[in-house]
């Protein structure tokens, strides 16, 4: 739990609490239309005698990889996500995040009586210990990414109710960003059709209040808690955090955003945690779940979100490895039980989550690790 909690503004119901446990998840059959997308790419691979399906690209040329933190993502016509290792073949290309969907959307998160402060200065100290090599201007941030959001999961969408699943991310992608920002990226994914589908990234150009490639986070991200702390509330000179809740939200999201979007240099990474640590009602849960199916620990933020306030009250929170403290993912989790017949979330479901699968520093754009 955390250890300054603080009467604010009561922008959110008081009520906006976490149950004390989630049921286990339900196994499934696989959803209406999933057989015969997989029975058509089988024939496609016999008829193909096996070959890897053709690359087809496409001519749209990005300014940046539109990454979406947890609290804006379903604002954005493009959302793509991070997280940390899973095994793959490096030269195969991504799946789809249909096919590893055991156990993605429910987890058997249990409220932890550990302190939040006490868990992310764990994690803060385990940041600092990784060596981060070298880096050149001319090389990629290579990244794998698993996004899910329950508008794109037709388990949960296969019901006469109205649905829009424009703008929502899905699926495995990877990214190779520039790491100055000043060469060409690329940006690869595998469509449910098993197509693979290839998108260029154009050079990145600098953004107000935040950064989009690696050597603009080494310049202008603060390596320490408090210079931290301030960036995350958007503070200026002598300004001082107006202790709003919804401030505190914003604050978190930005620390979601630069840990599912950047690779973060240690000192960067680590002051991050500190300065999250410094968020007041934080608590702590044991077997939270990300979209690639990881359990771990997680630190979370509950409240009446604006961005899911379809839902009611919701918990975003960074993952992280049990044994290794490496963040993992960025989820979105619903509270409250369905609403009416046409809510196919039960408290406890993935509204959305960020998982970070690879990534590392490679020298050419389509190099794998």
């Amino acid at each position: 739990m955390n250890d300054n909690p603080s009467p604010r503004d009561e922008d959110e119901p008081a009520g906006a609490g976490v149950p004390a446990a989630v049921p286990a998840a339900v196994e499934r059959d696989l959803p209406p239309g999933r057989h015969r997308v997989l029975r058509e790419q089988l024939m496609r691979e016999i008829e193909n005698d096996g070959e890897t399906p053709a690359v087809r690209p496409r001519t749209a040329l990005w300014r940046r990889p539109a990454f979406v933190g947890p609290a804006v993502a379903a604002a954005l016509t493009v959302a793509v996500v991070v997280g940390a290792a899973v095994t793959q073949q490096a030269a195969g290309p991504p799946t789809t995040h249909a096919d590893s969907s055991d156990g993605r959307s429910r987890g058997e998160a249990t409220r932890s009586d550990e302190s939040a402060a006490d868990l992310l200065a764990q994690v803060a100290k385990a940041a600092e210990k990784r060596n981060l090599p070298e880096v050149r201007d001319d090389q990629f941030v290579y990244t794998e990414r698993n996004d899910y959001h329950w508008k794109m999961d037709p388990e949960k969408t296969d019901m006469p109710c109205p649905r829009t699943l424009e703008a929502y991310p899905y699926g495995v992608r990877e990214f190779w960003s520039s790491v100055d920002g000043q060469h060409n990226g690329l940006q690869r994914e595998r469509g449910t059709d098993g197509e693979v589908v290839e998108m260029s990234l154009g050079k990145q150009l600098p953004v107000k209040n935040g950064v989009t490639f690696f050597r603009e986070v080494e310049d202008e991200l603060p390596t320490d808690a408090d210079g931290m702390y301030r960036y995350l509330y958007g503070l200026k000179g002598d300004e001082r955090a107006s202790g709003a809740k919804s401030a505190d939200r914003k604050a978190f999201a930005k620390a979601s955003t630069l840990l599912a979007e950047q690779l973060l240099p240690p000192k960067v990474e680590a002051a991050l945690y500190r300065a999250v640590a410094r968020i007041p009602g934080l608590t702590v849960y044991e077997g939270s779940v990300d979209a690639a199916g990881r359990t771990g620990v997680s630190v979370g933020l509950a409240g009446d979100w604006p961005e899911y306030r379809g839902h009611g009250p919701t918990r975003h929170e960074l993952l992280f490895d049990t044994r290794t403290l490496a963040f993992l993912a960025a989820d979105t989790v619903k509270l409250d039980p369905p609403a009416d017949s046409c809510d196919s979330l039960d408290a406890g479901d993935l509204v959305s989550s960020v998982a970070v699968l690879k990534r590392t520093v490679v020298d050419r754009v389509s190099e794998r690790p």
